[in-house]
């Protein structure tokens, strides 16, 4: 190839065709030189690559001496062998903080530090190495049965990044048994102004801690009680108004997740015994649309009453279904299965302690969050060409971490195949959690007694 050939074609077209390349290729070629440095770091580039990038996974491993985040890219053909081939490693990374994944919009993902009063909030960009914090007031401290919860994305049409807080009382009434909310609120943040404002939440309604909810459509979703039944409360992150809409006739028992599947919002059911349903709007917002699409079997293994949300991150071409059980594990689900339709345990994202493991689908980005106004900007563009070659150097070294690979066959015998140890640390966790709940049913029961 003649080497003034980049050098004689249009920006827009040196843009285009670079916006289409790997994450780790496009990293290397900010390495070429200055101008092409330049280019790759402009809003325009930023964009085209935005609008072509295809989805992928976070997720971050706790462990007891550290904390581990990794991001990988989706390879979605029909001829994959095994599963774990479906994932290529982008690159692992390390914060200065513990941080869960509570949220990822657009190339960005959303971090909370639980244990910190207030919590820590931080927005960061695994590609571009750039995090913020968010400065929580000091008001935003809270203590059971307070609940709170946060919510992140972008609104459609300004494409700006708003955090949304929820917080509100719970009291529970002695006379009827019943839960009340005396107080609510909401707070939105939107990145590049730097402060919370409070605005309307509409009725009083029950929110939920234990999931991340679903970003989809420019919208928020959460799974709410209205103490009669359960609904999705949906907040237009361009408008800032809230609504809600019916859920489709579910077990009592509610152990049920909302998330974003593709184009749908999702509504995952682990109530019953011995199966995992799978429900999909089709419609978006028309609650007649709702779709029972998949009834997963839990047999053998995982028979009986558990306390985790299951929830579908993915759908590949091949059928398979790429799922997670809360914050224990990755599995995936196969429909076209010769013989029958089959869960498998991912041994790549291997369990070592309870809670030890977050996942979510995510687009990478090469947004920078200093051009949002919070990070801080180089002194000069020598300074900026520094950070970004000690940036890279890490990136490198982090996409290089080795990835463990197992198995992706099914045990025989069975639907559910997992590990001894996973069953054995599900099992443990469900056996404190009902001593649990006897223990407070016998609280409960003294304290009416007296």
């Amino acid at each position: 190839m003649d080497q003034d050939f980049f050098t004689n074609l249009p920006s827009e077209n040196i843009v285009d065709i670079l916006s289409r390349l790997p994450v780790r290729t496009i990293v290397q070629c900010k390495c070429v030189c200055k101008s092409w440095f330049n280019l790759l770091k402009s809003g325009e580039f930023v964009q085209s690559h935005l609008s072509k990038s295809s989805d992928g996974l976070a997720v971050f491993q706790s462990e007891r001496s550290s904390d581990l985040y990794k991001i990988y890219e989706f390879k979605d053909e029909l001829d994959l062998e095994h599963h774990e081939l479906h994932y290529n490693l982008i690159t692992t990374f390390n914060l200065p903080y513990h941080g869960q994944i509570e949220g990822s919009a657009n190339g960005l993902l959303f971090l909370r530090d639980l244990r910190r009063s207030p919590n820590g909030l931080y927005v960061c960009n695994p590609i571009t190495r750039e995090y913020i914090e968010l400065h929580c007031p000091q008001d935003f401290v809270y203590s059971y049965p307070q609940v709170v919860t946060y919510r992140f994305g972008t609104s459609k049409t300004t494409s700006q990044y708003k955090v949304v807080r929820i917080f509100h009382d719970c009291i529970h009434d002695k006379n009827t048994h019943q839960m009340r909310i005396p107080k609510s609120e909401c707070q939105v943040y939107t990145l590049g102004i730097g402060s919370w404002r409070r605005i309307k939440l509409g009725s009083p309604l029950g929110y939920s801690c234990r999931t991340i909810g679903a970003f989809l459509n420019g919208n928020l979703h959460w799974l709410v009680y209205d103490f009669e039944s359960t609904l999705v409360s949906c907040f237009d992150l361009e408008t800032e108004i809230f609504s809600t809409f019916n859920l489709p006739k579910h077990d009592t028992r509610s152990l049920l997740g909302l998330f974003a599947l593709g184009d749908f919002l999702c509504l995952s059911d682990n109530s019953s015994d011995d199966e995992i349903v799978v429900w999909l709007m089709q419609e978006y917002g028309v609650e007649k649309s709702w779709t029972k699409k998949f009834v997963i079997s839990r047999s053998p293994n995982f028979l009986g009453e558990y306390y985790e949300v299951v929830y579908p991150i993915k759908i590949f071409k091949d059928g398979d279904i790429l799922m997670a059980w809360e914050d224990f594990f990755l599995f995936y689900y196969s429909v076209y299965s010769d013989k029958a339709k089959i869960i498998t345990n991912i041994d790549m994202f291997e369990l070592r302690s309870p809670g030890a493991i977050d996942s979510i689908l995510h687009t990478s980005s090469f947004l920078s969050l200093a051009k949002s106004g919070q990070a801080a900007d180089s002194d000069s563009e020598q300074d900026e060409l520094a950070l970004f070659i000690k940036q890279f150097r890490k990136f490198v070294k982090g996409g290089k971490s080795n990835m463990k690979k197992g198995s992706s066959k099914p045990t025989a015998g069975g639907n559910l195949a997992t590990s001894s140890k996973t069953a054995h640390i599900l099992n443990q966790r469900n056996i404190l959690m009902k001593k649990r709940q006897l223990g407070l049913k016998e609280k409960g029961n003294r304290k009416r007694r007296e």
